[in-house]
């Protein structure tokens, strides 16, 4: 059964050059529009959607529409980290890289182009990187944090209508915030130093988008409330 950690050969490509500034880039959201807020829902963790809620979380993804998102996140980076950003531009320019996470996410039952999935991959390594866990988290739960996600989404109706480029503007937004993520755990496993600073920008991140990850606990059935 495939583990997690679907991204370890980018990670290193991050690593490489991030310096520990990069925990400044770990924002709520890298694009101006509605931030997601599933935190605002009573039920985020009921196990069956409500009647009727249904919406398509899928997208097409446009190449000419990522190239502007990653050119946004860039810039905007820039404004707390010149050098990281730099770095990352250097990244994007040289190769699709979001393209390239498809593989690794679907050996754990993810796509890149659809929103709940690429939610689940920020949900839980924000959440582990909260904590300062770095364990694999194995399939069943991956997608039991998938639909739960995509449950969240249909109940809440911030997607409902929602056209491709907005869908793929928050998705990218997301995955981009799993590989910085990703990369600081990877940094703070050989500077455990860094441990204390990634899991503090994680959670004002995850504050930022109205998602108290202190407040939950991980488990095969997907996110379930904190005792």
């Amino acid at each position: 059964m495939p583990l997690w950690r679907p991204l370890s050969f980018f990670i290193i490509l991050l690593s490489a050059g991030m310096a520990h500034a990069q925990y400044q880039m770990i924002s709520p959201m890298l694009y101006e529009g509605p931030r997601i807020s599933l935190q605002d829902h009573a039920n985020r963790f009921q196990s069956k959607p409500l009647a009727g809620d249904t919406v398509s979380l899928d997208y097409r993804p446009d190449p000419a529409r990522r190239r502007q998102n990653l050119a946004h996140f860039v810039e905007m980076s820039r404004t707390t980290s010149p050098a990281d950003a730099d770095n990352l531009a250097q990244i994007f320019a040289s190769r699709d890289i979001l393209e390239e996470m498809r593989t690794p996410m679907g050996k754990v039952g993810l796509r890149i182009d659809n929103v709940a999935d690429a939610y689940t991959l920020w949900w839980i390594d924000a959440w582990q990187a909260s904590r300062g866990i770095n364990g694999d988290v194995d399939r069943q739960t991956v997608i039991a944090v998938r639909d739960q996600a995509a449950r969240a989404f249909a109940q809440s109706g911030s997607l409902r209508g929602a056209s491709d480029a907005a869908k793929q503007e928050m998705a990218e937004a997301l995955l981009i915030q799993a590989l910085l993520i990703e990369s600081g755990v990877e940094q703070a496993k050989a500077n455990p130093a860094l441990g204390p600073q990634l899991a503090t920008a994680v959670s004002l991140g995850a504050q930022g988008m109205n998602v108290d990850l202190s407040s939950m606990t991980l488990t095969e059935n997907g996110f379930i409330a904190a005792k």
